[in-house]
């Protein structure tokens, strides 16, 4: 089948084309120019992009669905004065409290809030520990099989729960990632583990023992300074020569925040070539910490940008991300357009494809079409050298509108409504299904 888009403003991830066309056919980018240079065949369907501008999908390379359902939960007592309190008070009471159905909800809402915002991939980080076997095949079934985005799945493993959920934990990481079978273009797993001060000694033994040589792991390091003080306490050494003592530290390795790692540790993420994802709203609203932008990139370290369940706006995400830098340094040089750049339209796109084995960030002939068209009218020139600040302080800024989204070819929305799911219904659900959530709540 053919879709044709045009006209339309297209930003292929690198270049600007006015009064551009994109040609799809069964679900690859077959070609791509100016309008008068694009032809389909007399079957294809024709896809207005007027007043749109066609962008690659975008990528988020750290977040968790299973807090789509905490927008506006009370908890008690709520009052943290450090960052594991934080978790102790809000997102331990919450995890434990999802079971088979309302984590389901969770991961279709999230993932449909996730379109919304024009994105195509989501790598996820999930928990419930009175509900983890077979919880990553519920949420890959919500995320893929239903909605069609594309998604990376992996459970939380940790012993703050107990010897019995630990093991549940590795179990499910391995069933998964045998069941997907590694990397392919819609599904794939790494091993997931929350943190180094809620992982002992005897279960990184067993992970080290059980991990595929191809699986990498997906880690929170170093969120807040309690990690290294614990792992320097307790293990003798800083938590990145601990994972590599045990042979994490691969290519298909995420390491989610990374804001109190010191500079030797940086060193052996770079030579380890490790990946590193930076949440500048989850870290400012915990009050955790900087994310060393330039030291990351300039060791060449691959740097990506993910949410970290606050939220699934890309575009709002990587605005943040630049001004926490100029904020934070005072210096309105800092956090420059490139490295932007870097973070979300060449880092996530690199991540991915490591992961899933597909090039995916770029509309380009021969790529998969994961194209997203915003309702964007320009009220300035928009060229390819300026593009990225019409996308921030336009669409970021301003408002985002994603009129239609498209995954390998295949519409999840158009003219602005998902195309096979009823969202109302799937709204109704997910709020009775939160009201027995917040019920459950310790």
């Amino acid at each position: 089948m053919e879709r044709l888009i045009a006209p339309a403003t297209v930003w292929t991830g690198e270049t600007v084309i006015e009064r551009g066309a994109i040609l799809i056919r069964d679900g690859t980018v077959v070609a791509i120019g100016p309008i008068d240079e694009v032809s389909s065949a007399d079957g294809a369907e024709r896809i207005d992009g007027s007043g749109k501008l066609a962008i690659p999908g975008l990528i988020n390379a750290h977040t968790h669905l299973y807090s789509s359902l905490a927008r506006g939960m009370a908890v008690t007592p709520f009052a943290p004065t450090s960052f594991t309190e934080i978790l102790e008070q809000l997102w331990w009471k919450l995890d434990k409290a999802l079971d088979p159905e309302s984590l389901r909800a969770s991961a279709l809402i999230g993932a449909m809030e996730a379109a919304r915002c024009g994105v195509t991939t989501l790598i996820d980080h999930h928990a419930s520990p009175n509900a983890i076997p077979g919880s990553l095949d519920a949420v890959k079934e919500e995320v893929c099989d239903r909605l069609g985005l594309r998604g990376v799945f992996c459970y939380e493993l940790s012993d703050r729960d107990g010897p019995e959920r630990s093991e549940k934990g590795i179990d499910e990481n391995l069933r998964f990632f045998a069941s997907v079978g590694g990397a392919s273009p819609g599904c794939s797993a790494q091993f997931g583990l929350h943190a180094s001060f809620t992982i002992d000694e005897p279960t990184l033994d067993r992970v080290a023992e059980r991990i595929p040589e191809e699986c990498g792991i997906h880690i929170h390091v170093a969120e807040g300074p309690e990690d290294e003080v614990l792992c320097e306490q307790a293990h003798g050494m800083r938590i990145i020569e601990r994972l590599d003592r045990y042979g994490l530290l691969r290519p298909t390795s995420i390491l989610a925040h990374c804001l109190h790692i010191d500079e030797a540790e940086k060193d052996l993420v770079a030579e380890r070539d490790a990946v590193v994802v930076h949440n500048p709203r989850s870290n400012m609203n915990n009050a955790v910490g900087l994310f060393d932008l330039s030291g990351f990139l300039d060791r060449g370290i691959l740097a990506g940008l993910g949410t970290d369940g606050l939220g699934a706006n890309m575009l709002a995400e990587l605005f943040t991300a630049g001004i926490l830098q100029k904020h934070s340094h005072a210096d309105p040089l800092v956090g420059p357009f490139d490295a932007l750049h870097a973070l979300l339209f060449r880092g996530n796109p690199r991540i991915a494809e490591r992961l899933l084995g597909v090039t995916l960030g770029r509309i380009d002939v021969g790529a998969p079409a994961d194209i997203a068209l915003l309702d964007y009218t320009p009220p300035t020139p928009l060229r390819s050298e300026n593009v990225l600040g019409h996308l921030l302080f336009g669409t970021a800024v301003h408002s985002l509108r994603v009129a239609d989204l498209f995954v390998a070819g295949r519409p999840v929305l158009r003219d602005g409504a998902f195309v096979d799911i009823d969202e109302e219904a799937v709204y109704a659900h997910a709020r009775a299904q939160a009201d027995r959530l917040w019920g459950r709540l310790g």
